[in-house]
């Protein structure tokens, strides 16, 4: 049995085992509800349900069973996750990053290759106080981690393994070309009130060199196109050379982003364009525009630009009116 290491003075228990397995099925029996099922609880203990929502922010809910009838639901969510490398989930949170009471502690799992083909997994718990990680020692961390990492052996063991699953296993999906938003330390407070802005939007990935600190970077898709925000500017002027385009449907939409990114901060500027609270600029631009300015009636087009040029937030109507010389 692997002894457990204390660090961060006591907060943090850490166990790391070879196991006899390549990383793909490792990472499989880690990500996949019906394998984590069979391991995750050292025997005679089982994992009667597993709902788990592989990204930042996604549910990670477990009820797990005993030999006399003990039923011991989890509920938490997933703060990182990183294809083949590193999950990183707590019981703070439950799915959305929404608060829960007496949380116990934050996990942080990592994986890498031996030089025999076998996989080095590192697990540690980490605790908000000593007190804490001694009661989960007296409740068997370390005996009951060694058992599930055998169990966890001998299941990733027995899985089929082609180079093709090992591609499958750890794709990102991470697109060639993401547009960056260079903040001064405000990026995963910026890239979650924007994925809230918009549908199709989400956070991907969340990468904090300290599990316990600040994001470094944050991975974000908004309506359907990738983005990252990252800390660290030295100088965070807003600078309107680069901003987001979006095109609305109709008045409603047109009115509603406007008013969400000027509030708490936000700022009105000319022709649809404004600067958000974190400093980024935006156009906002309903899909009658373009539409009203490609008229092949020149006089139109002018009328068109014309009122265009005496508005902050774009009215379609008036643009409208000015079109058909009203």
């Amino acid at each position: 049995m692997n002894p457990i290491q204390r660090l961060d003075d006591g907060l943090t228990l850490l166990l790391e085992r070879r196991l006899a397995a390549p990383r793909a099925a490792i990472w499989r029996c880690w990500s996949e509800a019906a394998l984590l099922q069979q391991w995750f609880c050292p025997k005679p203990w089982w994992v009667e349900a597993a709902d788990m929502q592989l990204r930042p922010g996604g549910r990670f809910n477990l009820t797990m069973c005993g030999p006399d009838g003990e039923r011991m639901p989890s509920q938490g969510c997933f703060l990182e996750v990183s294809p083949g490398r590193r999950l990183q989930f707590t019981d703070s949170f439950s799915e959305g990053f929404r608060p829960l009471a007496e949380p116990f502690m934050t996990g942080v799992v990592e994986f890498s290759d031996t030089d025999d083909g076998a996989t080095l997994m590192r697990w540690s718990a980490r605790h908000a106080s000593v007190e804490s990680a001694e009661k989960h020692l007296t409740m068997g961390f370390e005996p009951g981690w060694n058992a599930a990492a055998d169990q966890l052996e001998a299941l990733a063991a027995s899985l089929p393994v082609t180079s093709a699953d090992e591609e499958s296993a750890f794709a990102t999906c991470a697109p060639k070309v993401r547009s960056c938003v260079f903040l001064a330390k405000q990026a995963e407070e910026a890239a979650h009130y924007y994925v809230s802005l918009l549908p199709d939007s989400r956070i991907e990935r969340v990468y904090r060199p300290d599990p316990d600190g600040p994001a470094l970077v944050v991975e974000f898709v908004l309506a359907g196109t990738p983005y990252m925000a990252m800390n660290g500017n030295p100088d965070p002027k807003p600078d309107p050379t680069v901003s987001i385009s979006v095109l609305t449907a109709d008045q409603a939409e047109t009115d509603t982003l406007w008013q969400r990114l000027c509030i708490e901060g936000g700022v009105a500027l000319a022709c649809g364009w404004l600067q958000d609270r974190f400093g980024v600029h935006w156009q906002i631009v309903p899909e009658a525009l373009p539409r009203l300015m490609g008229s092949s009636d020149l006089a139109a087009t002018g009328r068109v630009q014309q009122a265009l040029m005496g508005m902050q937030k774009i009215e379609i109507d008036a643009l409208q009116r000015a079109h058909d010389g009203a």
